[in-house]
Protein backbone atom coordinates (compact mmCIF):
# COMPACT_ATOMS: atom_id res chain seq x y z
CA UNK A 1 0.00 0.00 0.00
CA UNK A 2 2.58 2.17 0.84
CA UNK A 3 4.68 2.17 -2.32
CA UNK A 4 1.32 2.16 -4.64
CA UNK A 5 0.02 5.25 -2.84
CA UNK A 6 2.94 7.37 -2.24
CA UNK A 7 2.40 10.50 -4.72
CA UNK A 8 -1.33 10.85 -2.88
CA UNK A 9 -0.58 11.99 0.62
CA UNK A 10 -4.35 12.68 1.21
CA UNK A 11 -5.43 9.53 -0.26
CA UNK A 12 -2.71 7.93 1.30
CA UNK A 13 -4.21 9.43 5.21
CA UNK A 14 -7.57 7.93 4.47
CA UNK A 15 -6.68 4.99 3.58
CA UNK A 16 -4.19 4.52 6.88
CA UNK A 17 -7.54 5.23 8.65
CA UNK A 18 -9.30 2.09 6.51
CA UNK A 19 -6.04 0.11 7.75
CA UNK A 20 -6.62 1.21 11.19
CA UNK A 21 -10.28 0.34 11.07
CA UNK A 22 -9.74 -3.42 9.65
CA UNK A 23 -7.36 -4.11 12.64
CA UNK A 24 -9.88 -2.46 15.38
CA UNK A 25 -12.81 -4.43 13.60
CA UNK A 26 -11.43 -8.33 14.76
CA UNK A 27 -9.35 -6.35 17.75
CA UNK A 28 -12.11 -8.18 20.15
CA UNK A 29 -12.13 -11.08 18.41
CA UNK A 30 -10.37 -14.18 19.88
CA UNK A 31 -7.02 -14.26 20.53
CA UNK A 32 -6.28 -17.00 17.80
CA UNK A 33 -9.24 -15.58 15.40
CA UNK A 34 -7.26 -11.67 15.90
CA UNK A 35 -3.74 -13.59 15.32
CA UNK A 36 -4.74 -15.29 11.96
CA UNK A 37 -6.68 -12.16 10.31
CA UNK A 38 -4.11 -9.72 11.22
CA UNK A 39 -1.68 -11.09 9.43
CA UNK A 40 -4.14 -10.97 6.13
CA UNK A 41 -4.80 -6.86 7.13
CA UNK A 42 -1.55 -6.40 7.57
CA UNK A 43 -0.80 -8.05 3.63
CA UNK A 44 -3.91 -6.68 2.02
CA UNK A 45 -2.30 -5.13 -1.16
CA UNK A 46 -3.01 -2.01 -2.37
CA UNK A 47 -6.64 -1.18 -1.05
CA UNK A 48 -7.88 -0.47 -4.74
CA UNK A 49 -11.50 -1.05 -3.51
CA UNK A 50 -11.48 1.29 -0.66
CA UNK A 51 -9.79 4.16 -2.54
CA UNK A 52 -12.12 4.02 -5.22
CA UNK A 53 -15.20 4.52 -2.21
CA UNK A 54 -12.39 7.41 -0.62
CA UNK A 55 -12.73 9.03 -4.47
CA UNK A 56 -16.59 8.88 -4.57
CA UNK A 57 -16.05 10.81 -0.98
CA UNK A 58 -14.95 13.95 -2.92
CA UNK A 59 -18.12 13.92 -4.95
CA UNK A 60 -20.19 14.39 -1.87
CA UNK A 61 -19.79 15.85 1.23
CA UNK A 62 -16.77 15.48 3.21
CA UNK A 63 -18.92 15.56 6.68
CA UNK A 64 -19.22 11.92 5.60
CA UNK A 65 -15.82 10.76 6.05
CA UNK A 66 -15.75 8.60 8.65
CA UNK A 67 -19.05 6.80 7.07
CA UNK A 68 -17.05 6.68 3.86
CA UNK A 69 -13.75 5.14 5.65
CA UNK A 70 -16.12 2.71 7.64
CA UNK A 71 -17.76 1.34 4.14
CA UNK A 72 -14.44 1.50 2.44
CA UNK A 73 -13.29 -1.24 5.58
CA UNK A 74 -16.19 -3.23 4.76
CA UNK A 75 -15.38 -3.30 1.05
CA UNK A 76 -11.62 -4.46 1.84
CA UNK A 77 -12.85 -7.31 3.94
CA UNK A 78 -15.01 -8.49 1.66
CA UNK A 79 -12.56 -8.63 -0.69
CA UNK A 80 -10.03 -10.08 1.48
CA UNK A 81 -12.49 -12.57 2.38
CA UNK A 82 -12.92 -13.64 -1.02
CA UNK A 83 -9.13 -14.09 -1.81
CA UNK A 84 -8.77 -16.32 1.44
CA UNK A 85 -11.39 -18.66 0.33
CA UNK A 86 -9.88 -18.31 -3.42
CA UNK A 87 -6.47 -19.96 -2.07
CA UNK A 88 -8.37 -22.44 -0.60
CA UNK A 89 -9.81 -23.31 -3.95
CA UNK A 90 -6.70 -23.09 -6.06
CA UNK A 91 -4.45 -24.76 -2.93
CA UNK A 92 -2.24 -21.76 -3.15
CA UNK A 93 0.82 -21.58 -1.13
CA UNK A 94 1.59 -18.03 -1.72
CA UNK A 95 0.02 -14.58 -2.24
CA UNK A 96 2.37 -11.16 -2.17
CA UNK A 97 5.30 -13.17 -1.57
CA UNK A 98 3.94 -14.59 1.73
CA UNK A 99 2.27 -17.87 2.30
CA UNK A 100 -1.54 -18.22 2.43
CA UNK A 101 -3.62 -18.65 5.27
CA UNK A 102 -4.83 -22.31 3.55
CA UNK A 103 -0.94 -22.66 3.53
CA UNK A 104 -0.70 -21.91 7.61
CA UNK A 105 -3.33 -23.30 9.47
CA UNK A 106 -5.21 -25.32 6.18
CA UNK A 107 -8.46 -25.53 4.48
CA UNK A 108 -11.38 -25.35 7.31
CA UNK A 109 -9.88 -22.53 9.56
CA UNK A 110 -9.18 -20.87 6.55
CA UNK A 111 -13.01 -20.98 5.45
CA UNK A 112 -14.45 -20.47 8.84
CA UNK A 113 -12.14 -17.13 8.94
CA UNK A 114 -13.08 -15.90 5.68
CA UNK A 115 -16.22 -16.41 6.83
CA UNK A 116 -15.87 -14.74 9.73
CA UNK A 117 -14.25 -11.68 8.13
CA UNK A 118 -17.68 -11.73 6.49
CA UNK A 119 -20.10 -11.43 9.04
CA UNK A 120 -17.60 -8.49 10.36
CA UNK A 121 -18.56 -6.63 6.83
CA UNK A 122 -22.34 -7.62 7.14
CA UNK A 123 -22.89 -5.91 10.62
CA UNK A 124 -20.95 -2.57 9.49
CA UNK A 125 -23.31 -2.87 6.31
CA UNK A 126 -25.98 -2.26 8.52
CA UNK A 127 -25.03 0.96 10.31
CA UNK A 128 -24.62 2.83 6.96
CA UNK A 129 -26.00 6.22 6.61
CA UNK A 130 -26.50 8.18 3.74
CA UNK A 131 -27.96 7.23 0.15
CA UNK A 132 -25.95 3.61 -0.24
CA UNK A 133 -28.37 1.40 -1.24
CA UNK A 134 -28.02 -2.05 0.77
CA UNK A 135 -29.52 -3.84 -1.54
CA UNK A 136 -27.03 -3.17 -3.84
CA UNK A 137 -24.43 -4.50 -1.46
CA UNK A 138 -26.08 -7.77 -1.04
CA UNK A 139 -26.46 -8.40 -5.23
CA UNK A 140 -22.69 -7.58 -4.90
CA UNK A 141 -22.13 -10.32 -2.42
CA UNK A 142 -24.52 -12.50 -4.32
CA UNK A 143 -22.83 -12.43 -7.73
CA UNK A 144 -19.16 -12.37 -6.10
CA UNK A 145 -20.07 -15.81 -4.15
CA UNK A 146 -21.82 -17.08 -7.86
CA UNK A 147 -18.58 -16.18 -10.01
CA UNK A 148 -16.95 -18.40 -7.37
CA UNK A 149 -18.96 -20.63 -8.30
CA UNK A 150 -18.62 -21.01 -11.78
CA UNK A 151 -14.74 -20.85 -11.18
CA UNK A 152 -14.83 -23.93 -8.90
CA UNK A 153 -16.69 -25.61 -11.65
CA UNK A 154 -15.18 -25.02 -14.54
CA UNK A 155 -11.66 -25.80 -12.80
CA UNK A 156 -9.72 -27.85 -16.16
CA UNK A 157 -12.41 -26.88 -18.76
CA UNK A 158 -10.10 -25.38 -21.05
CA UNK A 159 -13.35 -25.00 -23.84
CA UNK A 160 -15.25 -22.35 -21.77
CA UNK A 161 -16.39 -19.83 -24.24
CA UNK A 162 -15.30 -15.73 -23.68
CA UNK A 163 -18.57 -14.97 -22.51
CA UNK A 164 -18.28 -17.05 -19.75
CA UNK A 165 -15.26 -15.78 -18.67
CA UNK A 166 -16.13 -12.42 -18.75
CA UNK A 167 -19.41 -13.17 -16.63
CA UNK A 168 -16.83 -14.67 -14.14
CA UNK A 169 -14.61 -11.94 -13.53
CA UNK A 170 -17.53 -9.28 -14.09
CA UNK A 171 -18.95 -10.78 -10.76
CA UNK A 172 -15.55 -11.82 -8.78
CA UNK A 173 -13.90 -8.67 -9.67
CA UNK A 174 -15.06 -5.83 -11.22
CA UNK A 175 -18.59 -5.77 -9.08
CA UNK A 176 -17.08 -5.24 -6.17
CA UNK A 177 -14.83 -2.43 -7.90
CA UNK A 178 -17.75 -0.97 -9.11
CA UNK A 179 -19.65 -1.22 -5.64
CA UNK A 180 -16.67 0.79 -4.13
CA UNK A 181 -17.09 3.59 -6.41
CA UNK A 182 -20.61 3.81 -5.97
CA UNK A 183 -20.85 3.04 -2.14
CA UNK A 184 -18.21 6.22 -1.21
CA UNK A 185 -20.75 8.37 -3.40
CA UNK A 186 -23.17 7.24 -1.85
CA UNK A 187 -22.46 7.60 1.57
CA UNK A 188 -21.16 11.23 0.75
CA UNK A 189 -24.70 11.94 -0.57
CA UNK A 190 -22.97 12.78 -3.92
CA UNK A 191 -25.45 13.73 -7.20
CA UNK A 192 -26.92 10.73 -8.24
CA UNK A 193 -25.73 11.39 -11.83
CA UNK A 194 -21.83 10.86 -10.27
CA UNK A 195 -22.96 7.96 -8.29
CA UNK A 196 -23.93 6.00 -11.83
CA UNK A 197 -20.73 7.26 -13.25
CA UNK A 198 -18.80 6.02 -9.96
CA UNK A 199 -20.13 2.72 -10.51
CA UNK A 200 -19.55 2.62 -14.02
CA UNK A 201 -15.88 3.43 -13.75
CA UNK A 202 -15.49 1.20 -10.74
CA UNK A 203 -16.80 -1.70 -13.42
CA UNK A 204 -14.60 -1.01 -16.26
CA UNK A 205 -11.24 -0.42 -14.14
CA UNK A 206 -12.00 -3.50 -12.99
CA UNK A 207 -12.41 -5.67 -15.71
CA UNK A 208 -9.57 -4.21 -17.05
CA UNK A 209 -7.10 -4.88 -14.15
CA UNK A 210 -8.83 -8.54 -13.80
CA UNK A 211 -7.56 -9.15 -17.18
CA UNK A 212 -3.97 -7.39 -17.09
CA UNK A 213 -3.66 -9.46 -13.46
CA UNK A 214 -4.63 -12.64 -15.68
CA UNK A 215 -2.33 -11.75 -18.08
CA UNK A 216 0.57 -10.64 -15.91
CA UNK A 217 0.26 -14.76 -14.74
CA UNK A 218 1.70 -15.45 -18.44
CA UNK A 219 4.24 -12.59 -18.65
CA UNK A 220 4.90 -11.62 -14.83
CA UNK A 221 7.95 -11.72 -13.36
CA UNK A 222 7.61 -13.63 -10.08
CA UNK A 223 9.46 -11.75 -7.27
CA UNK A 224 7.08 -8.83 -8.16
CA UNK A 225 4.07 -10.74 -8.24
CA UNK A 226 4.47 -12.51 -5.61
CA UNK A 227 3.21 -15.19 -6.64
CA UNK A 228 4.47 -18.36 -9.06
CA UNK A 229 4.30 -17.08 -12.80
CA UNK A 230 1.51 -20.09 -14.81
CA UNK A 231 -0.64 -20.38 -11.15
CA UNK A 232 -4.16 -20.04 -13.14
CA UNK A 233 -3.14 -23.05 -15.39
CA UNK A 234 -1.42 -25.07 -13.06
CA UNK A 235 -4.68 -24.59 -11.01
CA UNK A 236 -6.58 -25.79 -14.30
CA UNK A 237 -8.09 -22.08 -14.35
CA UNK A 238 -9.11 -20.60 -18.24
CA UNK A 239 -8.22 -16.76 -18.36
CA UNK A 240 -8.43 -14.97 -21.30
CA UNK A 241 -5.00 -14.99 -22.82
CA UNK A 242 -5.43 -18.96 -23.23
CA UNK A 243 -9.12 -18.50 -24.75
CA UNK A 244 -7.41 -15.71 -27.00
CA UNK A 245 -4.81 -18.06 -28.20
CA UNK A 246 -7.43 -21.21 -28.73
CA UNK A 247 -9.78 -19.20 -30.71
CA UNK A 248 -6.10 -17.55 -32.30
CA UNK A 249 -5.06 -21.42 -33.11
CA UNK A 250 -8.99 -22.80 -34.42
CA UNK A 251 -8.90 -19.79 -36.82
CA UNK A 252 -5.19 -20.62 -38.23
CA UNK A 253 -5.69 -22.44 -41.67
CA UNK A 254 -2.75 -24.85 -40.73
CA UNK A 255 -5.53 -27.29 -39.04
CA UNK A 256 -2.75 -28.28 -36.27
CA UNK A 257 -4.25 -27.73 -32.87
CA UNK A 258 -1.04 -28.36 -30.55
CA UNK A 259 -2.27 -26.11 -27.59
CA UNK A 260 -5.54 -27.27 -27.44
CA UNK A 261 -4.14 -30.93 -27.93
CA UNK A 262 -1.36 -29.85 -24.78
CA UNK A 263 -4.02 -28.51 -22.93
CA UNK A 264 -6.20 -31.99 -23.57
CA UNK A 265 -3.58 -34.20 -21.82
CA UNK A 266 -4.10 -35.62 -18.48
CA UNK A 267 -2.79 -33.33 -15.60
CA UNK A 268 -0.92 -29.94 -15.92
CA UNK A 269 2.85 -30.29 -14.88
CA UNK A 270 5.14 -27.23 -14.50
CA UNK A 271 6.35 -28.14 -17.50
CA UNK A 272 3.41 -28.33 -19.49
CA UNK A 273 2.36 -25.10 -18.16
CA UNK A 274 5.73 -23.78 -19.15
CA UNK A 275 5.19 -25.17 -23.07
CA UNK A 276 1.11 -23.59 -22.95
CA UNK A 277 2.31 -20.63 -22.25
CA UNK A 278 4.94 -20.45 -24.82
CA UNK A 279 2.03 -21.15 -27.55
CA UNK A 280 -0.25 -18.42 -25.78
CA UNK A 281 2.78 -15.87 -26.57
CA UNK A 282 3.22 -17.25 -30.07
CA UNK A 283 -0.70 -17.28 -31.07
CA UNK A 284 -0.69 -14.01 -29.67
CA UNK A 285 -3.51 -14.44 -27.28
CA UNK A 286 -1.56 -11.81 -24.54
CA UNK A 287 -1.82 -9.07 -27.52
CA UNK A 288 -5.40 -9.83 -28.15
CA UNK A 289 -5.91 -9.97 -24.03
CA UNK A 290 -4.68 -6.88 -23.79
CA UNK A 291 -6.53 -4.97 -26.48
CA UNK A 292 -9.44 -6.20 -24.63
CA UNK A 293 -8.26 -4.73 -21.17
CA UNK A 294 -7.89 -1.60 -22.98
CA UNK A 295 -11.19 -1.45 -24.12
CA UNK A 296 -12.69 -1.46 -20.72
CA UNK A 297 -10.17 1.17 -19.60
CA UNK A 298 -10.92 3.42 -22.39
CA UNK A 299 -14.49 2.94 -21.26
CA UNK A 300 -13.42 3.94 -17.38
CA UNK A 301 -11.23 7.12 -18.80
CA UNK A 302 -14.34 8.54 -21.04
CA UNK A 303 -16.33 8.51 -17.50
CA UNK A 304 -13.66 9.55 -15.22
CA UNK A 305 -13.72 12.54 -17.09
CA UNK A 306 -17.17 13.46 -17.40
CA UNK A 307 -17.12 14.08 -13.52
CA UNK A 308 -17.60 17.28 -12.05
CA UNK A 309 -14.99 17.19 -9.09
CA UNK A 310 -11.98 17.99 -10.54
CA UNK A 311 -9.84 16.37 -7.54
CA UNK A 312 -11.85 13.06 -7.89
CA UNK A 313 -11.07 13.38 -11.44
CA UNK A 314 -7.61 13.88 -11.04
CA UNK A 315 -7.02 11.37 -8.64
CA UNK A 316 -8.68 8.75 -10.93
CA UNK A 317 -7.08 9.77 -13.71
CA UNK A 318 -3.41 9.17 -11.53
CA UNK A 319 -4.89 6.02 -10.61
CA UNK A 320 -6.13 5.37 -14.20
CA UNK A 321 -2.66 5.55 -15.41
CA UNK A 322 -0.46 3.77 -12.33
CA UNK A 323 -3.25 0.60 -13.04
CA UNK A 324 -2.39 0.68 -17.06
CA UNK A 325 1.60 0.35 -16.25
CA UNK A 326 1.40 -1.70 -13.55
CA UNK A 327 3.42 -4.97 -13.63
CA UNK A 328 2.35 -6.18 -9.88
Amino acid sequence: MERFWRDEPLLKEDLIAVNALLLETISTSHPFVKELLEGQLKNSGKLLRPALALIGLRLGSPEHRLQVVKVAGTLEMVHIASLIHDDIIDKAPLRRGVPTLYAQVGAKQAVLAGDYLLTKAMSLVNTQEGDLNTSAVANTFSRLCESELIQDGSLGDFSISKSTYLRRIGGKTASLFALSGYAGAAVAEAPKSEQYLMHRIGYNLGMAFQIQDDILDYNGDQSRLGKEVGRDLLSGIPTLPLLEALAAEKASSTGELPLKDLLNKMGMTKRRARRAIALTHHLGGIERATKIAQGYEERALNDINRLNNSEAREMLIRLFKRLSKRDY
